[in-house]
């Protein structure tokens, strides 16, 4: 195998792309590139500075520090520690337990999800979108607008409490049908198996994986890849027939209309194409079956000898469509219930598992979808035609809309106001920032919501609520400069038409216009967005070609940024957000540093580190330091 680390996880891909089993996986976390790689990744995260069940963060790591894991990998001592659980409220007033991990942990658990994901990126299903790389909710909706079409039902699938319920005994028997390295299972069965600290009273953890933990996605994906694989074998067993049947009533009415048609034509060349008596009310007739024509489905819906399912899938939810009668779904319902049981030990939410005819809209993902019954007739051309037809279009295929609860919500928590009764509020928590950052403030805002409903058909839905957005931001904008909104928005308008705008001078001291945005400005996609095809390599390594990151190439050059020691251990000092830096009164020379070179993190000596925090570093964990 190639001593290239990097190269390394390129053989095990393509090993198991071909069907191989992987071994020798533990061993290659000796190599240090992969840790400096994966420390490389991790640290513009400012959750890292967040503590777990220790004092120890990401601030004042260094490279001996790597190489304390690795020796304690060889040796066999390396354990994980605890997590530190906490709550966060959900959208429906609950709470998701999170976990934090020690930064330690994370930064093997980085390591290991690299190793992970080579070998199981080639071989998940295509009908998988969840935390992959290159897919997301929009590959997730766009499979369903491209391929649900003509289907009648929907099963909407809810696993109950599926991240905590996932058993460890079942999970490693899932990877070791693909990996053959005990040491490297047992690592991962002891990320697992760490326990959770909650109000600082340990709890072993039997099942389940830590939302929160880097590793956890890949796990819950290697989980649900033998419920994918059995969703795909389910699925060429229900398909039958090829097409469907012509309808009856549609096909009567096709008759007629040719019948009429040819008798048109033969009496108009035996009368030599002049006005012959009785034409106008046969073309009239014609007419009425041809708008009566087009009300009925060319082929029966309901035909017993055509089946067809779909299957998309993203984390724990999923959607399954059935072109079928409701009792077919029914049994796909059970025979998926079964297979949860007894397979991975999981259970199928009664409740929340819905069978739902396509007419009505299915909430997933934040979007809603329906089938489109819309007919629209448009001229199309055909290679074999000169001419272009007349044709059908959007029966049966699938429309994805915003819920408009979900635009109601977004004003109301981000504090536009009411889109009911379209009350206006201004936002009293944003009066003491800049009026720069007040404007980039919505218009992230607005931004964000609109690229993820991007795929939506009534994505001009979203206009009411950018009206509302830019009316709250004129009353935030006038309650900061004590006056009214009338002023503030005619003195806004006056460097653009028809556009609220501020104007501030560059470094250069030229004028730049910052606008808020408006819808219109923001490009819709066109058509929908597809994922990789399972022909091509979906996740390139493109590691090897890139060589080392600028933040790699100082974390290596042990150099202190500030004094410009080259000897001893170098630490590297984070800061959360730069601006935090900005808005303090006194600045150090280092704070002052890191601003000029607009730079979260930097390089120092074990004493400029020192003496920078000034004793606010725990001793405990100065004395941890000393070399």
């Amino acid at each position: 195998m190639a001593t290239n680390p990097f190269r390394q996880l390129d053989v095990i891909r393509n090993a198991s792309q071909n069907g191989k089993i992987i071994t020798d996986c533990y061993r290659l976390m000796y190599k240090k590139e992969l840790w400096i790689k994966a420390y490389a990744k991790l640290y513009p995260n400012a959750g890292n500075l967040t503590k777990g069940t220790s004092n120890e963060t990401i601030d004042g790591f260094n490279l001996q520090k790597i190489d304390e894991i690795i020796e304690q990998l060889k040796a066999g001592r390396f354990r994980f520690s605890p997590v530190r659980r906490v709550y966060i409220p959900k959208s429906n007033g609950k709470k998701r337990p999170l976990g934090v991990p020690n930064f330690k942990d994370k930064l093997a658990q980085e390591v290991m999800r690299m190793i992970l994901e080579n070998v199981y990126e080639p071989i998940f299903s295509e009908n998988s979108h969840g935390f992959r790389e290159g897919r997301s909710c929009h590959t997730a909706l766009s499979q369903i607008k491209n391929t649900w079409k003509g289907l009648t039902w929907c099963i909407e699938g809810d696993i109950q409490g599926f991240f905590e319920h996932i058993d460890h005994t079942v999970l490693l028997r899932l990877i070791y049908k693909k990996i053959n390295d005990h040491r490297f299972l047992l690592l991962i069965h002891n990320a697992l198996a760490s326990g959770v600290m909650e109000n600082w009273r340990y709890r072993r953890t039997y099942s389940g994986t830590p939302q929160g933990g880097i590793i956890s996605p890949i796990l819950a994906n290697i989980y649900l890849h033998e419920f994918d694989l059995f969703m795909e074998k389910q699925m060429k067993e229900f398909d039958k027939g090829i097409t469907r049947a012509r309808n009856n009533e549609y096909r009567k009415l096709r008759s007629k209309i040719n019948t009429l048609s040819r008798k048109v034509k033969r009496l108009d060349e035996r009368n030599e194409h002049t006005n012959w008596q009785g034409r106008e009310e046969l073309i009239r007739n014609i007419q009425e079956l041809k708008a009566t024509q087009i009300k009925f489905p060319s082929i029966d819906p309901m035909d017993k000898n055509y089946q067809r399912m779909k299957y998309v899938r993203y984390a724990d939810d999923f959607v399954i469509g059935i072109a079928g009668s409701k009792q077919s779904a029914l049994y796909v319902k059970e025979m998926i219930k079964t297979f949860l049981e007894k397979e991975l030990h999981l259970d199928l939410s009664e409740e929340k598992t819905l069978i739902t005819h396509l007419k009505n809209p299915i909430p997933f993902l934040g979007y809603q979808f329906h089938r489109w019954n819309e007919v629209k007739v448009k001229r199309v051309t055909y290679k074999n035609h000169k001419h272009p037809l007349k044709k059908r279009t959007l029966s049966g295929a699938i429309k994805l809309e915003i819920p408009e609860k979900k635009i109601k919500e977004f004003a109301i928590k981000n504090g536009y106001g009411n889109l009911d009764n379209f009350k206006i509020i201004h936002r009293a928590k944003l009066i003491n920032n800049s009026e720069m950052e007040i404007l980039h403030t919505y218009n992230a805002e607005l931004r964000g919501i609109a690229n993820y409903y991007k795929l939506a058909n009534n994505y001009h839905h979203l206009d009411k609520l950018f009206y509302l957005a830019e009316s709250s931001f004129i009353k935030t904008i006038a309650n900061k400069r004590r006056s009214t909104s009338m002023k503030v928005a005619s003195s806004m308008r006056t460097h653009k038409q028809g556009v609220l705008s501020l104007v501030r001078k560059n470094k250069h001291g030229n004028e730049k216009l910052y606008q808020f945005v408006k819808l219109k400005d923001l490009p819709k996609h066109k058509g929908a967005i597809k994922a990789d095809s399972p022909g091509t390599d979906v996740l390139v390594n493109t590691m090897k070609y890139s060589g080392r990151s600028e933040f790699e190439q100082r974390l290596l050059a042990n150099k202190c940024e500030a004094c410009g020691a080259t000897e001893g251990q170098m630490e590297v000092h984070h800061v959360r957000k730069l601006k935090d830096l900005k808005k303090k009164k006194h600045l150090t020379y280092l704070d002052k540093k890191m601003i000029e070179r607009n730079r979260k993190t930097i390089v120092l000596c074990y004493k400029c580190h020192h003496d920078h925090h000034e004793k606010q570093i725990p001793i405990s964990q100065l004395a941890s330091r000393i070399r």
